[in-house]
């Protein structure tokens, strides 16, 4: 494959991949409003500005506009050579359109991103280590498949392949019905009292943070996905339902709740490394600039390695920011902990 890459669309997750593919060689021209472009040059994500035309004579054409335009602009770049890919977070309707159009075309969806918006906050390093999907059919050319796969070795992701149909269903549980459930919640909460969110526990902040997100964004990735949704919002009301008439019997909850610890841990061996012996050390920390900058760098000047993190908030002023160590590495860094002046505790 030659070294030519069309982005359309390059706002952060296209002037990501931008700045990661010049970064490997690629030679990048952009496609959108001319503002964009501008900004998009002036970070590096992209050679030069072009148009759609020019794009067609790529190597390579990456679609990452938002997802509502994508199956337009599968259209739009035709007739082309190109292999064609994208970025939507959606894959089944996307993936046929593109079969109709007798187009060379794989589908992607990277899962990596940011809550900042746009081409100035592109990243060469957003997709390192992240899993990228891909969503071959039957109809799918191997050498295409390998040539896209190879392109996304190249960005620091890693490539997974899974069909179309099933990538939906696993994007409706894991990512679309959890922002249905934070809507949910929220409005419930509110409605019992307008002054219930302020009353709220770090789990109930947990749960509805991603209600916080992009109303356009989300309500646009739904629709798009309105048939996985569909489905997995069924199986959920009626899991639910069969919970609520449970919720008397102790014996049945307990059981319920031990399924879903199990669950949970299973997830676990697949987000980090897994030896079996992991543990979640507590550090609860002011909020302040510079805090958690302090921990992560004890942690790393001390040759212990940080398996996964995340930050439990309890207020504005105070939160807990919980390390997923090895349980051997865990008493060395509660020890360093101790004597920084942190009060950190090992979660059993």
């Amino acid at each position: 494959m030659s070294r030519t890459l069309g982005i359309v669309g390059v706002g952060l997750i296209g002037g990501s991949i931008g700045l990661a593919a010049r970064r490997a060689g690629w030679e990048v021209i952009g496609v959108d409003d001319p503002e964009v472009l501008e900004e998009a040059a002036e970070i590096g994500a992209i050679d030069r500005p072009s148009n759609i035309k020019e794009a067609r004579d790529a190597d390579l054409i990456m679609l990452s506009a938002p997802i509502s335009k994508v199956r337009k602009l599968i259209g739009d770049v035709l007739p082309t050579n190109a292999l064609v890919t994208d970025a939507a977070s959606t894959k089944n309707a996307i993936v046929q359109e593109a079969r109709q159009k007798d187009l060379r075309f794989v589908g992607g969806h990277p899962m990596a991103g940011s809550q900042l918006a746009g081409v100035t906050n592109a990243k060469a390093d957003l997709f390192s280590g992240a899993r990228y999907f891909l969503t071959p059919t039957d109809d799918t050319n191997p050498d295409d498949y390998r040539k896209l796969a190879a392109f996304v070795r190249e960005l620091g992701a890693i490539p997974t392949a899974v069909e179309p149909e099933k990538h939906d269903l696993l994007m409706a549980a894991l990512s679309h019905l959890p922002h249905l459930m934070a809507a949910a919640l929220l409005k419930v909460a509110s409605d019992i009292s307008p002054e219930a969110l302020s009353f709220a526990g770090p789990s109930f902040r947990d749960l509805t943070r991603v209600g916080a997100s992009n109303p356009e964004l989300w309500s646009d990735i739904m629709a798009e996905n309105a048939p996985a949704l569909g489905e997995a919002l069924g199986t959920f009301a009626g899991s639910m339902a069969q919970l609520g008439s449970e919720i008397g019997n102790k014996q049945s909850m307990e059981r319920r709740f031990h399924e879903a610890r199990k669950a949970y841990d299973a997830l676990g061996g697949i987000l980090i490394e897994d030896t079996g012996s992991n543990v979640e050390l507590v550090v609860p920390v002011e909020n302040r600039p510079g805090i958690f900058a302090e921990v992560t760098t004890l942690m790393g000047s001390n040759n212990i390695n940080i398996l996964d993190l995340y930050v439990r908030h309890s207020n504005t002023e105070r939160a807990a920011l919980v390390l997923t160590l090895d349980s051997e590495a865990a008493r060395k860094a509660r020890e360093l902990l101790h004597e920084a002046g942190f009060n950190a505790e090992i979660q059993d």
